[in-house]
């Protein structure tokens, strides 16, 4: 999209998905493109929507106000380049501008509390699982034993 307003060429959007249908329903709303809709479309209406596309001069006119109301800016990329660097400079560094990403502690940075937070989590539930089957383990064997030999005497006799 930003290729076609920049070189003032309308524009026909055909979403597919995710993020597409919006950037599609803006495009018809600024008046920059048609819509063709994925599931309806036909040859003749495909067509149509081409030469309507091509043919009116609206949408000519209106990508080329957008193209100039985006490219109206005060400096060119280069002029911003040098005035923020000699800002910097005046400015002696700028640190308010020092993302406090950068103290980030390298434990942090790399997630270590968290994965350190995680295993202790999944170590001290295993735990809990296994001394509870060491527990329970003699009852289980005698439900086993009951439910395999099926008499409770044969049971009280084990």
């Amino acid at each position: 999209m930003e290729e076609a307003i920049y070189n003032r060429v309308p524009l026909i959007g055909m979403p597919f998905f995710f993020d597409q249908e919006m950037n599609v329903n803006l495009m018809v709303h600024h008046g920059i493109g048609v819509k063709v809709d994925l599931h309806k479309v036909t040859k003749s209406d495909l067509k149509a929507k081409i030469f309507d596309v091509v043919r009116n001069k609206k949408y000519h006119r209106k990508i080329s106000e957008v193209r100039d109301f985006i490219l109206d800016q005060p400096m060119t990329g280069l002029e911003k380049a040098v005035w923020w660097t000699e800002y910097v400079i005046r400015h002696k560094g700028a640190k308010y501008f020092r993302s406090p990403l950068l103290d980030t502690p390298s434990y942090q940075y790399f997630l270590m509390d968290i994965i350190v937070f995680v295993g202790l989590a999944l170590f001290l539930i295993l735990g809990i699982f296994l001394s509870l089957f060491v527990l329970l383990k003699p009852a289980l064997l005698q439900v086993i034993k009951y439910l395999f030999l099926g008499d409770e005497k044969k049971l009280k006799a084990m």
